[in-house]
C-alpha cells in the first residue's frame, strides 16, 4: 500500500463487509476473488463459517489471509452468522455493515456507488441491485415493495425481468433483501440485529429492513451497485430433487426454518408490520396464494418438475 492509498483509506469511511456461509467453498473462493477487484479503498471481509465441512476456513486463509474468520458451531444459520459478524465488526469500530451472500459476483465499482448514495442520504439503509449470474442482463431484485391486498407480501421488484430504465432510477422502498445492502453502524444500536430467533435463515433481511422503515430510517435503492446472484435452480426445484411431493413434504414447506415459505415467518410480518384492519384480508388471500403453490408444484411434479422455474407464490 503506498501513501496514496493510505491517505484514501483515511478519507473514507470503513466498510465491513460480512457474508456468513456453510459450504460452498468454491463459490465462496470466486466471490473473495471478486472483491479483490473492488475499487474502494476502505473495507474489510468478515467470513463467519457456521461449521464447514468441506475445508472452507483453511482455503480461505491459504488464498486471501487479509480476510477475517469467525467460527461457528453449525447452529447460527444465515441471521445467526450474520449477526456473530457484526457484532465483531461493530466491537472493533466501522462505520457501515454490508451484508453479501458467498455466491455473488460484485461490479469493481459497486462499493464506491452504495458509499456515495449513503453520503447524499445520511442514515439511510442503501440497496444495490441484483443480477441473475447466468442471465447478467436480467434482474434477480431492484428493491422491494409490500403488497399486502394481493397476498404477494413481499415483491422483487423487477425479479425475472431484462434490465430497463425503470429498474435504474435510485428511489425509496419497502423492504430490501439481505444481499448488497448497506447498514450504518448506528441502525444496529437503534433497531437491534437481525432476529435469529424467529426468522433464523428466511427472511430476516426483509424483517430488518421493514423494522427500519418503522423506525423512520430511510431505505433506498441504488442502481448503480451491481452484483450478480448465482441463481442456478428454484428453491423448490432443489427441494424436490430425488424426492416425492407427498404430505411430509408439504409440512416441511410450510414449517420448517430452511423454508421460505414458513407460514410462521409471514404471520409475524403481517402482525408487525401490516395494517391491523387488513391483516385478515391480507393473511387469508397469503393462504390462498399458498394454496394454489402447491397445487400447480404437486401438477408440475407428477409430470417430471420441467416447469417448476415458473411457478411463483
Amino acid at each position: 500500500m503506498n501513501v496514496s492509498d493510505e491517505e484514501s483509506m483515511s478519507q473514507s469511511e470503513k466498510v465491513s463487509i460480512v457474508t456468513p456461509i456453510f459450504n460452498g467453498v468454491d463459490h465462496t473462493l470466486a466471490y473473495l476473488e471478486s472483491l479483490g477487484q473492488v475499487t474502494y479503498p476502505n473495507f474489510e471481509v468478515i467470513i463467519v463459517d457456521d461449521g464447514s465441512t468441506d475445508g472452507s476456513a483453511a482455503a480461505i486463509a491459504e488464498r486471501f489471509p487479509r480476510v477475517r474468520i469467525l467460527q461457528g458451531d453449525g447452529t447460527l444459520w444465515w441471521s445467526g452468522g450474520t449477526n456473530v459478524g457484526i457484532r465483531d465488526a461493530l466491537d472493533r469500530g466501522t462505520d457501515f455493515i454490508l451484508t453479501m451472500n458467498n455466491d455473488v459476483q460484485v461490479a469493481p465499482d459497486f462499493l464506491d456507488a452504495l458509499v456515495s448514495c449513503a453520503r447524499e442520504n445520511p442514515g439511510a439503509i442503501i440497496g444495490g441491485k441484483i443480477y441473475i449470474m447466468n442471465d447478467p442482463e436480467r434482474v434477480w431484485s431492484a428493491g422491494g415493495r409490500l403488497d399486502w391486498l394481493s397476498g404477494k407480501t413481499l415483491v422483487q421488484v423487477g425479479h425475472g425481468q431484462l434490465d430497463r430504465e425503470e429498474f435504474c432510477r435510485r428511489e425509496p422502498m419497502d423492504f430490501l433483501t439481505g444481499m448488497n445492502v448497506l447498514v450504518p453502524a448506528d441502525v444496529f444500536a437503534r433497531i437491534g440485529f437481525y432476529d435469529a430467533v424467529h426468522f433464523p435463515q428466511y427472511h430476516a433481511d426483509s424483517e430488518f429492513t421493514l423494522r427500519a422503515r418503522k423506525a423512520r430510517i430511510p431505505i433506498v435503492f441504488e442502481p448503480g451497485a451491481k452484483v450478480w446472484n448465482r441463481v442456478e435452480s428454484t428453491f423448490m426445484q432443489r427441494f424436490l430433487r430425488g424426492r416425492r411431493f407427498d404430505l411430509a413434504a408439504v409440512r416441511e414447506l410450510l414449517t420448517s426454518f430452511r423454508s421460505p415459505m414458513r407460514l410462521s415467518c409471514y404471520w409475524l410480518l403481517h402482525w408487525r408490520y401490516c395494517p391491523l384492519v387488513l391483516i385478515p384480508w391480507a393473511f387469508s388471500l397469503r393462504l390462498l396464494r399458498v394454496a394454489v403453490f402447491l397445487v400447480k408444484i404437486r401438477r408440475a411434479s407428477a409430470a417430471g418438475g420441467e416447469s417448476l422455474a415458473k411457478i411463483g407464490v
